[in-house]
């Protein structure tokens, strides 16, 4: 089954698919969707003026830039899929806890655990997306494992050493039933 995808869109690259007719379906779509939303020629006539100004405008795009478009909307297109995925993983996470925006209005205790997800959903997209910090320090599996153990530890710091001041309220010793 791999091979016949592989070959099939393969075939589509080279019949100009990618390159010719998406650009164009594209622009024409864009094209005349904005000229029949703004009505420029009159309800009478604006349809068939605007399906073949679309036209023309197509056709002279993919002329002159439809393997770079193709190029750009592959790159952009592919690039919001990725993002959109990590956004998806990052819901999933919340979602896990049990975690809806009522409950996140009464203590900082849910806020720390969605901001930790929020952190280990971007971590996860960052290591499965081969993310390269600009400097060119690539973040691959060692480094993020180095960096979790690093805010693990500074994470156990803060939450061992951390007094609450008498007016707070929390999962510590003074958290329970008020007494009577």
């Amino acid at each position: 089954m791999a091979d016949f995808l592989t070959t099939f869109f393969l075939n589509l690259k080279q019949l100009g698919f990618y390159d010719f007719l998406l650009p164009w379906l594209f622009t024409f779509a864009i094209v005349f969707g904005l000229l029949m939303k703004v009505e420029l020629f009159g309800k009478e006539v604006n349809k068939k003026v605007s399906v073949a100004l679309a036209f023309v405008i197509a056709f002279f795009v993919t002329a002159f830039a439809g393997p770079g478009m193709a190029a750009f909307f592959s790159g952009l297109f592919g690039g919001a899929s990725i993002f959109l995925a990590g956004i998806l993983v990052i819901i999933l996470f919340i979602a896990m806890i049990g975690w809806t925006p009522e409950m996140g209005k009464g203590g900082r205790t849910w806020k720390l655990a969605a901001l930790i997800l929020i952190i280990i959903g971007i971590v996860i997209f960052m290591v499965s997306s081969g993310f390269v910090i600009s400097g060119g320090i690539a973040l691959n599996d060692m480094t993020i494992t180095g960096i979790i153990v690093i805010v693990v530890i500074v994470a156990a710091m803060w939450f061992i050493t951390h007094e609450e001041k008498p007016g707070e309220k929390g999962a510590g010793a003074g958290g329970g039933a008020p007494k009577q």
